[in-house]
């Protein structure tokens, strides 16, 4: 299976449990949809298990499986386009065009809470592992 690889800083250590921030790569910081990924102003942490010797401050690469990565992107950027196409279809065979607006909206919101669900309940099964210490 091919990785792609991210890399990291270790920001904690409790046994084989490490938590490690991502460093946004160059593509981050052209694509205007960089807010989405993680919110602007917090880093992205993840909790990994590990056996490498590893200590606060040392970088490592993160393997991130591209399944991984397509489901994440899917999750993220598609499911709350097809909720606002759904929703406006559906209310529009019952309402007007401008309440069937209003509702195709509203079912967009919905799949914010929908995605924010699904990460919290599948997100620590995601194909992330440490690869080794840079």
């Amino acid at each position: 299976m091919e990785t792609t690889e991210d890399i990291g800083k270790v920001v904690a250590v409790n046994g084989s449990k490490i938590k490690i921030e991502i460093e946004r790569g160059g593509g981050c910081k052209s694509c205007a949809m960089r807010g989405m990924c993680f919110a602007k102003n917090s880093p992205a942490i993840f909790e990994l298990e590990s056996d490498l010797a590893l200590a606060q401050g040392d970088k490592v690469s993160l393997e991130i499986a591209p399944a991984t990565r397509i489901l994440g992107s899917i999750t993220i950027f598609l499911v709350p386009v097809i909720f606002l196409f759904l929703g406006f279809i559906i209310a529009s065979q019952w309402l007007g065009e401008l309440a069937s607006i209003g509702v195709s909206f509203a079912s967009m919101a919905a799949s914010f809470l929908i995605v924010r669900w699904v990460d919290r309940r599948f997100g620590k099964q995601l194909d992330i592992r440490i690869g080794e210490k840079l």
